[in-house]
Formats: structure tokens, C-alpha cells, sequence
């Protein structure tokens, strides 16, 4: 019997062979598929044993607003000015209300900050000592007996930067009250709650002795470590001019070569330290001056601080009737001493009202050690104290990439910093509301007091910016706060530098800003806006 195949020819078998290629593809793609996932998988599980980082691009800052693209546009046109085409500026303007930078123009350049170091100085010092913070200046003697002081007395200071002759008189008279007729020991001054280091780092060589910026510096400190030299013309011509010292003291001397001319010459009146003299605090007065011619006030910075405060109280003794037998001399005041009497200061938040308005480098550099000596132990140092500076500016958040320090006043060109770092030391001060008022309240008010009196009259600014200020040669600065239109608190730091020529005009463009800043308002554009579609 024949048998036939049933069902089978050429096409069935082509259909049969594309089945059977389409089956092998799916194959082959699972099989991708399986391997894909295997390796996934085991990227996974690597993953979670692990740790691994996702960089994420930070989101682009916010388009500034229109009201804020025009108060950029008008502080550009301010420091587009000739004065400053040689010029380097540093700038950054911060709302403390949003926290939107609404200005900045090479904000992380560094610059001299001048005196607005003291912005830093004051911040720490409320900070880590706090605004009730006191100095304490204690007069000592070896031993009491019947009451009276008997031996030497000491007279140690705590680094109290407004000590004054008011002050010391005081414990002249509680010596007098404990009927003291006589001291047969030395009065002793004890400066040993700082170093012996007189100056800042970086001061220059050639400061000079007169006007009170340059101070020599010591734990043991009164009236500023200075003298008042009051000089005012003879009634003759040819007559010596007259010279008095505030306090009357022999402790500083003085070489009159000065004499009185007639109204129709020309004068020119110098005082300078005679650097030679075996007696360092010589003053050499020469020139002249005209008859009737104003009385002329200049202050003389003393050396040897703590020994001037100590003759001081020696003259004060003597003039009370107490005879003195010995000398005035350095030294520690022993464990077993009796303290006499004890002068507190005023709180730290008024002495940096007396820092910060008039721009006082000496309470600026003893706060600096004060700092140093409290927080890290006596002696105070400039290094302790920046130390605690940086600790500060770290808590914060500053990058020390972007700073250095070499004193608390701003007088050494060693220091540098950044407008942002100011600003966002600013920004910083002002929501910590332990500290915020006394900190706000130091600050010269535009057109009113301190630095600012005589600056931003007549400007919307006058009696509502609160700035400190900084002057070096061929260096203005300008940083602190200012209320908008709108009601809005804004800080700000503008430092201009590498100039020449007089710093006024720079700090009148300085000015201008801060009016500009205070004119702002961020309902201006929408007003205008509306204006415009009620004309059409």
C-alpha cells in the first residue's frame, strides 16, 4: 500500500521555518533581558553595602525681580563713576527679611576691612563674653594694720579700656579715708592679665604718637593711654606759646621751641616724640603760632602705659598730702595681698558704644585680648583672641579660605576679608536677638553721631543707616544696616580701595548708595505698572 504525507509542502514548511527564527529572536532578546537584569541587580546590591555620593547641580538662583533689576541698575551707574575706573570695589547687599542677595559686585575678593574689623572684634566679644560683661581694676597692699596700708600697694589691671583719672581718683580717696599719711613701700603696677606686646601686628613703623589712633597697649590702662596737650598762643610776639597737659603729670615732658608771630605771617605748629631721649615720652613742640589764634588740642600717646597710670596715682597721693618714699615699678601683686578697693566698669555693651561710634582702636585691641585671656586663660594675647575670632566666623559658616587676621582694630594691613564675609557676619548678628540691639545700638547713625556726623545729611538716609566705617590710605569702607522704603532691613558692606587722591568723594558715592538702598522699594514698579494700564 502506498502512503502519502498528508499536510506537508513547501509553504508549510517556509511558515514552520519563520516560527521557529521568530522563537530563536524572543529567545535571544530574554536572554539580553535576563543578563541586564542580573547586572542591575548585583549594581544594586554593590550600592547598598556601599556608601556612595550624588552630586546634584545647586538649583539656579531666582531672577531678581523687576523692582530689584533697577535698583542693581542704579548702583551700577553710581559705581561706574570716573572716580572709581582705577579702583577695585567689593560689595554685597543682603535683605534680612527674604535672605535674597538683591546686589553684589566681587563680593569674595579680599580687601583690607580697615575699621570695619571692629564689626568682628564687637561681634565676638558680645558673643563669647557678653553684653554685661565688666573689667575690673583692683588697687592692693601688702598688709593692713590698725586699718592703715602698710608696704608696698598694687594697683593690677584687667584690661579695662575706660579707665580714667575720675576712676583712679576714687581709690585714691578710699586710701585717704583709711587715714594713709605716708607710704614707705613702691607703688607696684601689675599688667600681667595681657602680654607685654605694645602694638598691633602690622602696625606701621611710622605711626605717629599724636592723635590717639596708634596707641600703646597694656592691661593697665587710663585715659586712653594718653595726654591732652593743649597749646595756645603768648600775648607778645616772640612770646613762647603755652603749653598745658590734661592731666597736669611730669610723666610726659615737654620741649617748647615754639613762639608766638604776628596775624600777617604764615604758621605751621608740629609736635613730634624725641625718639632719642633717654626719657622716652618727650614731646617737641616747634613752629609757630599767631596772636589770638585759636587754642589748639592734640592727643599724645604715652609709652609705657601701665607706668603712667602708676605715676598718676603717685602725683594724685601727693596732692592729697600722702608722702611718697618709694618708686614706681612693674611687678605681680603677691597671693597674700589685701585688695583695698575695686573699680567695675560700665557693661560691655556701652564701652562698644564708645568703640564703635568714634572708631576707637585702642578699646578694640584690649577687647581682643580680653577675649583671648578669658576664653583661653591670662595672659591675653592677640592670638588667643583671633583664635576665638576664627571659632566664631566657623560656627557661622566662613570658609577661612577667605580671611585672615592680625589685630581687633582694623589698623594692620595684614588683615583682609571679604564683603560677603561682612555682610553675612551682619546678616548673622541681626537675627541673634541675644546680642542684636546692644550690637545695633553701637553702630554711628547716618548724619547724626560717631564717624557718620557729618556724612548722608539731607539724604533719606540721615538718622536711619546704622554703619560702621573704615579709612586706610587708598581704602574707604562702609558696612551695616539701612531700612528700605518698604519697611525692609537690608545689610550691606561696600569697600572701595587702590586709590589716590582725598577718600571724600569715594565716601560721597558710598553715601549715595546707602540713600539709594534706603529709597528702595519693592512697590515702586507695581505702582508704575498700574499707572500705566489705567492711561491705556
Amino acid at each position: 500500500m502506498r502512503t502519502e504525507k498528508i499536510g506537508h509542502s513547501k509553504a508549510s514548511d517556509s511558515r514552520f521555518t519563520f516560527h521557529v527564527s521568530r522563537f530563536r529572536d524572543k529567545l535571544s532578546t530574554l536572554k539580553t533581558c535576563f543578563l541586564f537584569c542580573t547586572l542591575l541587580c548585583c549594581t544594586v546590591l554593590y550600592g547598598c553595602g556601599t556608601p556612595s555620593t550624588i552630586e546634584v547641580s545647586p538649583p539656579a538662583p531666582p531672577k531678581p525681580s523687576e523692582a530689584v533689576r533697577r535698583l542693581q541698575a542704579k548702583i551700577e551707574a553710581t559705581l561706574n563713576d570716573p572716580l572709581l575706573a582705577s579702583s577695585n570695589v567689593g560689595m554685597k547687599v543682603a535683605s534680612l527679611g527674604t535672605g535674597e542677595v538683591l546686589y553684589e559686585k566681587d563680593a569674595e575678593k579680599l580687601y583690607h576691612p580697615a575699621s570695619t574689623m571692629k564689626l568682628i572684634t564687637a561681634a565676638t566679644a558680645l558673643i563669647k563674653l557678653s553684653p554685661n560683661y565688666r573689667f575690673r581694676t583692683t588697687l592692693y597692699a601688702d598688709r593692713l594694720e590698725g586699718g592703715r596700708v602698710m608696704g608696698n600697694i598694687y594697683l593690677k589691671g584687667g584690661g579695662d579700656p575706660v579707665f580714667n583719672s575720675n576712676d583712679l581718683g576714687k581709690m585714691v580717696d578710699r586710701l585717704v579715708e583709711m587715714d594713709t599719711k605716708d607710704l614707705r613701700g613702691d607703688i607696684v603696677v601689675d599688667e600681667t592679665y595681657f602680654d607685654a606686646v605694645r602694638r598691633g601686628k602690622g602696625w606701621m613703623w611710622d605711626d605717629g604718637p599724636i592723635g590717639g589712633y596708634y596707641p600703646h597697649l597694656s592691661a593697665l590702662t587710663i585715659n586712653r593711654n594718653g595726654v591732652l596737650v593743649r597749646i595756645s598762643p603768648g600775648s607778645e610776639v616772640d612770646d613762647p606759646v603755652h603749653v598745658h597737659l590734661d592731666p597736669p603729670t611730669q610723666y610726659m615732658k615737654i620741649v617748647n621751641d615754639a613762639n608766638t608771630v604776628g596775624v600777617s605771617e604764615r604758621t605751621r605748629l608740629t609736635i613730634k616724640r624725641e625718639d632719642r631721649s633717654i626719657e622716652a615720652n618727650v614731646l617737641i613742640i616747634d613752629g609757630a603760632m599767631t596772636i589770638g589764634q585759636a587754642e589748639m588740642n592734640r592727643r599724645a600717646d604715652v609709652l609705657d602705659p601701665a607706668l603712667y597710670c602708676g605715676t598718676l596715682l603717685r602725683e594724685m597721693l601727693a596732692e592729697q598730702g600722702v608722702t611718697l618714699y618709694g618708686t614706681v615699678r612693674y611687678g605681680e601683686v603677691p597671693e597674700e595681698a589685701v585688695e583695698i578697693i575695686q573699680h567695675i566698669s560700665p557693661p560691655l555693651s556701652r564701652i562698644l558704644w564708645e568703640m564703635n561710634k568714634p572708631s576707637d582702636n585702642l578699646i578694640a585691641e584690649l577687647l581682643l585680648k580680653t577675649i583671648g585671656a578669658e576664653l583661653r586663660g591670662a595672659p591675653g594675647t592677640a592670638e588667643k583672641g583671633l583664635g576665638a575670632i576664627g571659632n566664631l566666623l566657623g560656627i557661622i559658616g566662613m570658609d577661612r579660605r577667605y580671611y585672615t587676621f592680625a589685630d581687633g582694630s582694623g589698623v594692620s594691613r595684614y588683615n583682609l576679608v571679604t564683603a560677603s564675609l561682612l555682610t553675612d557676619l551682619l546678616v548673622y548678628m541681626y537675627r541673634n536677638f541675644a546680642v542684636m540691639p546692644e550690637y545695633l545700638a553701637s553702630l554711628p547713625v547716618g548724619g547724626v553721631d560717631g564717624t557718620l556726623t557729618r556724612r548722608m545729611r539731607g539724604m533719606s538716609a540721615e538718622g536711619i543707616l546704622r554703619a560702621k566705617t573704615g579709612t586706610l590710605r587708598g581704602l574707604t569702607a562702609l558696612a551695616g544696616y539701612t531700612v528700605t522704603a518698604d519697611g525692609e532691613t537690608v545689610a550691606f558692606s561696600i569697600i572701595v580701595s587702590n586709590y589716590l587722591g582725598p577718600v571724600s568723594p569715594r565716601r560721597v558715592l558710598q553715601d549715595k548708595i546707602g540713600d539709594i538702598l534706603t529709597q528702595f522699594s519693592r512697590q515702586d514698579y507695581y505702582e508704575e505698572l498700574d499707572n500705566g494700564e489705567r492711561k491705556n
